[in-house]
């Protein structure tokens, strides 16, 4: 299933061992930990990346995750484990042996270092370190589509397609529900596709109507109408046309069932595909053609990012933050990184396989693991400048 084409493990694991020294030395004197530039701008990386990349036969890769020296992968054919550290030994869990479904849309480790999957249609699984057990709609779930999974203190919170489930983690305890019904409209939509925790434990979702949150028994909600997502008439142009390659390598019936209700429309700033709550508390959240809307969670206020700001695309499929603090943003178009001033960005011409880019995963040997149309590709950023290495 996973399928080595340019292979510089060997080189890559040593330039790991040096940049992790480094880094003990510079820190994370590359964050942007200040306020975000008044003008961004974005302009092309100018070099070749020095990377490894894989193919996988799936459509896409949904979700990454490190877990101490395997990386999990989540596709929609089945989830993979795959050894980073040199074996190169890959484990295939999918409908025939362990799971329920092979559409993998989450993953998530506990305190205790073990793996829980949402799936498409397969509930949630989870391995306790020599089963499988697989959760569903007959244990208390909401739905059957695990979006995302979330852990918080003793907590675990799932994103379903029929609102939201929360429990503690370690116990037998039966599964709470959060919904547009028993909230009294609170969450805006049972659609949630997105979960994330502030230390003060306020909860916020990333919905298909926009987003809630939840903090000491009071919701608040935001959409397009309070600031989230750029205007149509500011992103027509740059998502003209660009529905029919997300059909013709992603998102057409099956083209996602892992993002629905979007087959023909290039512009739902209301639909949240992906969220993240950064180092500093600000959210930043993906939005469906209208860009990267970043919240400031203290005066509940946005800002909104385009191709007009330096954005490679409007389509922001997936967010990470590395170990230095920087946003990398995955995007229809390529791959972007974010210093709070320049958007530097990637693409084909600097060797990426894929134009579209569903999931990152920066992980502590200062790997970025990139997901992409077939391909998984990792380079290596350093420490020394924040950036990728060349293969210069």
């Amino acid at each position: 299933m996973l399928t080595k084409l340019h292979c510089l493990s060997q080189q890559v694991r040593w330039v790991g061992i040096i940049l992790t020294a480094l880094f003990l030395q510079y820190g994370n004197a590359f964050a942007f930990e200040g306020k975000v530039a008044k003008n961004t701008s974005g302009e092309p990386y100018p070099h070749i990346l020095k990377k490894e990349t894989f193919t996988i036969n799936t459509r896409n890769i949904k979700v990454l995750k490190e877990n101490g020296n395997y990386l999990w992968i989540g596709t929609s054919n089945g989830l993979l484990r795959y050894d980073t550290q040199g074996k190169e030994e890959i484990e295939v869990y999918d409908n025939t042996n362990k799971l329920l479904s092979n559409g993998i849309f989450s993953i998530a480790i506990d305190k205790k270092g073990l793996p829980w999957v949402g799936t498409y249609g397969g509930g949630l699984s989870h391995f306790d370190g020599s089963h499988w057990k697989n959760l569903n709609t007959p244990d208390g779930l909401n739905d059957a589509f695990i979006y995302d999974i979330q852990f918080e203190k003793e907590n675990i919170w799932l994103a379903t397609w029929s609102g939201v489930n929360f429990s503690k983690w370690d116990s037998k305890d039966a599964w709470k529900s959060l919904t547009v019904e028993n909230s009294n409209g609170g969450l805006i939509d049972n659609w949630v596709y997105a979960v994330e925790i502030e230390k003060s434990g306020r909860v916020w979702f990333g919905t298909e109507s926009g987003v809630s949150t939840y903090h000491k028994g009071e919701w608040k909600s935001f959409n397009h109408s309070k600031g989230l997502g750029a205007s149509y008439e500011k992103v027509k142009k740059d998502n003209k046309a660009i529905m029919s390659l997300f059909q013709g390598q992603h998102h057409a019936t099956q083209a996602s069932p892992a993002i629905p209700n979007i087959q023909t429309a290039d512009y739902k700033p209301n639909y949240i595909v992906s969220m993240h709550l950064d180092k500093q508390n600000r959210l930043w959240i993906g939005t469906w053609g209208g860009g990267l809307s970043l919240l400031d969670t203290k005066n509940f206020t946005f800002r909104n990012f385009t191709t007009q700001e330096g954005l490679p695309g409007n389509f922001i499929l997936a967010l990470e933050e590395d170990h230095a603090g920087k946003l990398w943003i995955g995007t229809n178009n390529g791959l972007s990184l974010f210093d709070g001033k320049t958007f530097q960005n990637f693409s084909r011409i600097n060797g990426l396989e894929s134009k579209f880019i569903f999931s990152l995963e920066s992980t502590k040997d200062h790997s970025l693991w990139i997901g992409g149309h077939k391909t998984l590709t990792r380079i290596i950023i350093d420490p020394t400048t924040g950036i990728p290495l060349n293969i210069n």
